[in-house]
């Protein structure tokens, strides 16, 4: 690609000397040509500019020497020829992109009141603003411009998924970068970045960039392009919004009871994950987590749910796996409180409920207005068997009412129980909001 520059001011462009456009300058990826437009006026006094035509203050950039320059510039069939103006489309990510592909470009530095508008129709291409705002020239812009495009042409970056991963390549800000060390300063890197697992390192970037484009521009979202699950996320957003907390669910198979009460582990429950999952995104949950320490086990929960976020499951029933991508797997209760840690800057406040909690409990409509008033993370904590350790019970924040019918029977299963908790917790509205 070649890219000619037309400037009343060259000395400005010193920065394509160096970095990255310097290199790709070196190894031929791309030609770049800066040349003053002073050069083709043709008084003895090189001028470029004279009055308005119907008064007012400032001057106009003449179009004799800009046509002149332009077209000793031209070295392709048809060539690019960009003005830089406040009044011009807005440059985006996407049209660095076509003009990437083109063979020349010809960026015009604009200055004054502007360039006369007879040679903007005659040669002018596009016309390009950097924002709502105005500069003293277009030389940065022009420069803007370079940089942006590139480092989109092959071989300039060296990976060329970095291009392709960076912000507005998909239509959303990029997600957070970290490096070492681990620990600065009293912050940590998040502890899924560390794990090395890469599908849950991209569903947390892909989570992190979706937040980060809602809360910072969320204008791009009307055009970028989402799965069901990204606008599941996005909806969860707009709900914590709407209400000053978080709450997650935990499904703890461990450390939990037999009828004996010893301390045992559990076996996985296929309706438990499916049922538990769609309740858990019915009432708009943070996130939903099954704890279970048997690697085999969890390898079991893993091919369940790929079945139905990307397997057959997936197109047959798009709702059930909307529901799955709140799943996670964890071997440990702390574990998931380290994750929820990490992805919130604070420890989560655990709840537990059951039929022997002896004092301190709490009804579901007093814990509601704790949530809303204070704010923060919860963690919900069901356990299967015979019920959760002494050891959770005791350590919890709340101990949340137990759940009765008419005739005091309690023997529900877990999955109804969570769903019952959940209304009685988040429940109220009879029907969508618009």
């Amino acid at each position: 690609m070649r890219i000619d520059i037309l400037t009343l001011f060259p000395e400005m462009f010193a920065p394509l000397e160096a970095s990255m456009i310097k290199r790709a300058r070196e190894r031929e990826l791309v030609e770049i040509h800066v040349t003053n437009i002073r050069d083709y006026a043709t008084d003895k006094h090189q001028i470029t500019d004279d009055r308005l035509y119907g008064g007012g203050a400032g001057m106009v950039m003449k179009p004799e020497p800009l046509a002149a320059a332009v077209r000793d510039a031209k070295t392709a069939e048809r060539p690019r020829v960009i003005i830089t103006a406040p009044s011009g489309k807005p440059f985006t990510q996407r049209v660095a992109e076509e003009l990437a592909k083109e063979e020349q470009l010809i960026i015009i530095c604009g200055h004054y009141e502007g360039i006369d508008q007879r040679f903007i129709d005659a040669m002018a291409t596009d016309a390009f603003s950097m924002g709502d705002f105005v500069l003293t020239g277009g030389e940065i812009p022009a420069m803007a411009i370079t940089d942006s495009v590139c480092r989109l042409l092959p071989g300039v970056l060296g990976d060329e998924r970095a291009a392709e991963e960076e912000s507005f390549s998909d239509g959303l800000l990029e997600y957070p970068q970290y490096t070492r060390p681990p620990l600065w300063e009293g912050q940590e890197v998040p502890a899924v970045l560390q794990g090395g697992d890469h599908k849950k390192i991209a569903a947390w970037r892909r989570r992190q960039s979706l937040e980060r484009t809602y809360r910072v521009r969320p204008d791009l979202l009307s055009t970028a392009s989402l799965s069901p699950e990204d606008a599941a996320f996005l909806a969860q957003l707009r709900a914590e919004e709407e209400q000053p907390f978080r709450l997650y669910v935990a499904l703890l198979h461990y450390p939990v009871y037999n009828k004996k009460r010893q301390t045992i582990t559990t076996s996985i429950t296929n309706l438990d994950i499916h049922d538990i999952a769609r309740a858990a995104c019915t009432y708009g949950l943070a996130g939903y987590f099954i704890v279970q320490p048997i690697q085999e086990q969890q390898e079991l929960i893993r091919q369940l749910v790929e079945h139905w976020r990307s397997g057959f499951g997936a197109k047959y029933n798009p709702d059930r796996s909307q529901a799955l991508e709140l799943l996670e797997i964890q071997p440990s209760l702390e574990a998931v409180i380290e994750q929820i840690e990490a992805e919130t800057g604070q420890r989560p406040r655990c709840i537990v409920t059951g039929a022997s909690l002896g004092q301190r409990i709490t009804a579901p409509k007093e814990l509601r207005r704790t949530m809303e008033r204070e704010g923060g993370s919860y963690l919900l904590l069901l356990g299967t068997g015979w019920g959760l350790a002494e050891e959770i019970t005791e350590n919890a924040d709340f101990r949340l009412q137990p759940i009765y019918g008419r005739f005091g029977y309690n023997h529900l299963s877990v999955r109804s129980a969570a769903s019952i908790l959940l209304d009685r917790l988040l429940g109220g509205e009879s029907s969508p909001k618009e």
